[in-house]
């Protein structure tokens, strides 16, 4: 409290500079006349301040207060929780202390913030080190800070090395469930057959073995184990980066864990007792990676690829290798942008197939001076052919502030990446400021 009295008192006198941004996202989706509805809406203000900044030291805390715009309630005993009926959270942002030139060259900071490695655009394969933000559902590439060290030293203009530490590991923000509304548990009903099927396999007439499956007590669990806090469970890595010429690359090292748990069921049948228990047993997977990346511009078009290779501690999950490269170009007003992606896709992390390769695609164009932008973005699945489409028109009347007209639409078949978010069709609205 002492803190941000100091703060805002160096605010109101003008002293501390400050930056933020107000800003507030609708998606409305599209089906039948019974069940259109609003999937996802929320309102954000961010301040991000700096209280000290000079050739030797920086400081920076921000936050952001989110509010979304359904309430989370699922029980009438609930009805007394304020946070549940108007669900508002703080999200602490940026919060460090930074030192320049401890001797030439090297720089360390300490505290909540965000580390970028990799020269890929929207997808990063080497960075493992900041946390993904998924919340919101028309934004694959936004990152969370994280608690941690960073150590970064330049010897030279053409070399620079970086060694990082974090203590507390943190999953990614999923979308809500309203939203991407994904089942990752069977029903009873669903275990009961698989148990009328086992036991006429083993050689039970159909009728008795319904009859035997209806007497079981049938009970279903979800149990998540996060990460320790051992020094074993540190994330730590270090990035040597350099340029040649025109081509700027650098080879990185990482220890750390997955964002995104992974799931193994077990299934116990107790016959003497009458009991099936259902556990989906969720873990990160701790990891090892090695990484690579390249950029360079050639006649006008920016070029860039980055791969990393993640080694598995459990013997139970394969290696991964995911691979990212692409290009943009502008031409005649127009602005594209073209990737390649074998790897794991956001929206597509619920499949059976965690690598999978994608082809994703931009194409826009500005008018009436810049203050209008048209765009359309999107993701092809190239195996299974699904894809999601995100059309764009976005209105600058004044400096700062953004109204935004969006939608996005998605297909996908059985056994394809977007199978979980068939037929989503939805209009999105949003307004945001700057200062």
């Amino acid at each position: 409290m002492a803190v941000w009295a100091l703060i805002f008192s160096l605010v109101s006198a003008g002293q501390v500079p400050v930056q933020g941004e107000l800003s507030s996202r609708a998606l409305f989706r599209i089906k039948d006349q019974d069940s259109s509805r609003f999937s996802f809406f929320t309102t954000a203000g961010s301040l991000v301040f700096t209280p000290l900044a000079n050739e030797r030291l920086e400081t920076k805390l921000g936050f952001t207060i989110r509010a979304q715009g359904f309430p989370l309630v699922n029980s009438a005993t609930q009805l007394s929780a304020v946070d549940i009926v108007e669900p508002v959270s703080v999200l602490l942002d940026e919060a460090y202390v930074r030192f320049y030139d401890l001797v030439p060259g090297l720089s360390f900071t300490a505290g909540r913030q965000r580390v970028h490695w990799g020269s890929a655009d929207v997808i990063n394969p080497t960075d493992n080190f900041t946390t993904p933000d998924y919340s919101d559902p028309l934004v694959w590439d936004r990152r969370r800070p994280v608690w941690m060290l960073h150590l970064g030293y330049s010897p030279l203009n053409a070399l620079g090395m970086e060694f990082g530490l974090k203590p507390v590991f943190e999953p990614a923000l999923n979308p809500p469930a309203c939203w991407y509304d994904a089942r990752v548990l069977p029903t009873v009903q669903e275990l009961r057959s698989a148990l009328v099927a086992q036991l006429i396999g083993m050689g039970y007439d159909p009728v008795l073995a319904e009859q035997i499956a209806g007497q079981f007590d049938i009970r279903i669990r979800e149990q998540l184990n996060l990460p320790g806090q051992t020094l074993n469970d540190f994330t730590w890595g270090g990035r040597v980066r350099t340029h040649l010429g025109r081509f700027d690359f650098s080879l990185s090292g990482l220890r750390g864990y997955d964002f995104l748990p992974e799931a193994q069921p077990v299934l116990t049948a107790d016959f003497a007792q009458q009991r099936l228990d259902f556990v989906l047993n969720e873990f990160f997977p701790q990891k090892t990676v090695f990484g690579a990346d390249l950029a360079t511009e050639l006649a006008g078009i920016g070029l860039w690829a980055e791969a990393a290779y993640a080694l598995y501690d459990d013997t139970l999950l394969s290696d991964r290798l995911s691979v990212i490269g692409g290009m943009d170009y502008s031409f005649a007003g127009f602005y594209i942008n073209l990737q390649y992606l074998h790897g794991d896709f956001p929206l597509a992390r619920l499949q059976t197939e965690p690598v999978r390769d994608f082809l994703l695609a931009g194409l826009e164009r500005r008018f009436a001076s810049d203050r209008m932008l048209v765009r359309l973005g999107g993701v092809l699945d190239l195996e299974k052919r699904s894809f999601g489409l995100i059309p764009l028109v976005r209105v600058t009347p004044v400096s700062g502030l953004n109204l935004e007209l969006t939608g996005l639409v998605f297909s996908g078949k059985t056994g394809s990446a977007f199978a979980p978010l068939d037929r989503v069709r939805e209009l999105g609205f949003g307004i945001s400021y700057q200062f």
